[in-house]
């Protein structure tokens, strides 16, 4: 895979185009070099932009986090094979979780409908009391396990569909190594044996196959990777969002602060469960990087999700 820039710098300027148009811009440039050789990256863009005519139309909130290029994120760790080739790298995004990014097993996110997830946690409220545990008040929401098995509704028939989607596709690919998990709000696969590029359409059609997340499947062209969550979402255990702190990649203390009080709130969770395996054995590069993730997300350990 490509590596992952080591380097970030924003610019924020207002600037004003040769028709006239006025426009509140913030450009991010990245660099293997320097934080200066990123600052020129991000200035050199932003000139690009202007001499273009500025940006187009406005985009949502969804599009702003998968964007049409890869947004910062502090590169926490490169995984190299035996052979020395890189084949994932670790990032802290947006709000301070831990990301696998690779192309070396190609990653399926599939959600639950909003309406069919397990109910958020209010303050202490009886669900916590119940099912979120004592002093050290782990998952700050209740664990969808723990509700007990799908019912009738809406709830039990979306779990139900997306398992019985999930147990066609593996039979619709028996050439296919397949690793399903039960996520906090949905599924995750694990797919080997594919050779599918996150840019290619082969990916696109095998994750569409399953339903992946739309936005997922884009973020996984924009980033040229397949990416998933390692670490707990910050505000599933009480936790305050790392894009808060104003700082990604710094040695501050308020950066190594925030790190500390999100590790020691997140070892009474896990991200993932283990369903199933099936299909054919995975690579040695393979299975090191569905090593590297059972491990990191504690699919075993039989806590709670958060």
């Amino acid at each position: 895979m490509q590596p992952i820039p080591r380097h970030w710098a924003t610019v924020r300027e207002v600037r004003t185009t040769s028709e006239g148009r006025e426009f509140d811009l913030t450009i991010h440039g990245s660099s293997d070099v320097s934080p200066e050789d990123a600052r020129r990256d991000a200035q050199e863009r932003l000139e690009r932009l202007i001499a273009s005519g500025g940006p187009g139309a406005a985009v949502g909130s969804d599009i702003e986090y998968y964007p049409a290029r890869r947004l910062p994120e502090e590169l926490l760790e490169e995984i190299h094979a035996p052979s020395g080739a890189l084949i994932a790298a670790i990032t802290r995004n947006r709000y301070g979780a831990a990301v696998l990014n690779t192309d070396a097993v190609l990653i399926s996110d599939i959600d639950l409908p909003a309406s069919s997830r397990p109910p958020a946690r209010g303050k202490r409220g009886l669900l916590s009391r119940l099912f979120g545990g004592g002093g050290a008040d782990a998952a700050a929401e209740p664990d969808p396990d723990a509700l007990g098995l799908p019912g009738p509704g809406e709830r039990g028939d979306a779990h139900s569909r997306i398992v019985q989607r999930i147990e066609g596709f593996a039979q619709a690919h028996p050439e296919l190594g397949m690793r399903s998990y039960r996520t906090r709000n949905g599924f995750r696969v694990l797919l080997t044996g594919a050779g599918a590029e996150p840019t290619g359409d082969r990916a696109q059609e095998l994750m569409a196959e399953l339903h992946s997340d739309r936005l997922y499947m884009l973020l996984s062209r924009v980033h040229d990777s397949y990416r998933a969550r390692l670490t707990p979402k910050p505000w599933r255990i009480e936790v305050d969002r790392f894009e808060q702190l104003g700082s990604r990649t710094a040695q501050d203390s308020v950066h190594t602060d925030w790190v500390e009080r999100y590790r020691a709130a997140s070892r009474e969770v896990a991200v993932c469960r283990l369903l199933t395996a099936t299909g054919p054995a995975p690579t040695e590069v393979e299975q090191q990087i569905i090593d590297l993730h059972d491990r990191a997300t504690r699919h075993d350990s039989g806590l709670a999700l958060a």
